[in-house]
């Protein structure tokens, strides 16, 4: 297919499938959002996370899901899916498996970020393959208010995944996999920067993020919410217990 052919059946595709995800879907419900850090792991929750109305991944987490050893702790469903549609291994979120995503009842995908880098990564999937998927977005609104915290700061999707989630009128979140690299990363993630250190050491030297920033927006967001309506895993739990901000 030719160069300008692939260019607008991605135009024609990105038009009917791209759309702003709809948060109200999320209103009165149960959801559970599972990061890549290590405190996901080693908690035998798995059974209790498939038990959520809405179980949210980000990036590469699938992967893990599929090898199944880790089951008995990060369940087996990813029925939200937050990619930044890089799909190298090193830094991005891995090839999009849609026959993977299937078998763990993907039911929406999102591309969370509403600017003009982002839907160009839409956009390019939508050129490089010929599937009628639907793509979503965050809302402009929410993706703005969001991100202004960091100020020129590229955003991480676990940023923009946890962020938004936070900003839904869920009746219960539970947080898992989520340390702010204070931790490591879960074995199978990014074992090629697995340790703290390393992860950070890799974002210093990649220079678009500012993990600081988004530690301290999300404390100011938690902050407006009511807390009785959020379980933190226990490792998140004791790092913003230091801040001050949780008192049971």
């Amino acid at each position: 297919m030719s160069r300008v052919s692939n260019y607008l059946r991605g135009l024609g595709l990105l038009a009917l499938h791209f759309r702003a995800f709809d948060f109200s879907l999320l209103k009165g419900k149960r959801v559970a959002i599972v990061g890549p850090a290590d405190s996901a792991y080693s908690t035998g929750l798995g059974e209790y996370i498939d038990g959520f109305d809405f179980v949210v991944r980000v990036n590469r987490a699938p992967y893990i899901v599929a090898t199944g050893k880790s089951k008995v702790d990060i369940g087996t469903r990813t029925d939200i899916l937050f990619h930044s549609f890089h799909e190298n291994d090193e830094s991005g979120g891995g090839i999009l498996d849609f026959e993977m995503y299937k078998k763990q009842s993907l039911k929406y995908l999102i591309n969370p970020r509403n600017n003009k880098a982002g839907i160009q990564m839409t956009f390019n999937f939508y050129k490089k393959y010929p599937v009628s998927q639907k793509v979503f977005t965050l809302p402009k609104k929410l993706h703005q208010l969001v991100c202004e915290p960091l100020d020129e700061f590229r955003p991480t999707i676990g940023y923009l995944a946890l962020m938004s989630l936070l900003h839904s009128a869920f009746s219960e979140l539970y947080i898992t996999g989520f340390t702010f690299y204070k931790t490591d990363f879960g074995a199978g993630y990014r074992d090629h920067i697995k340790t703290k250190e390393a992860a950070k050491d890799f974002i210093k030297k990649v220079g678009v993020h500012d993990i600081d920033k988004e530690y301290n927006s999300f404390l100011a967001a938690f902050k407006t919410i009511d807390s009785s309506k959020i379980t933190l895993d226990p490792v998140l739990f004791r790092i913003i217990q230091n801040e001050g901000i949780v008192k049971r």
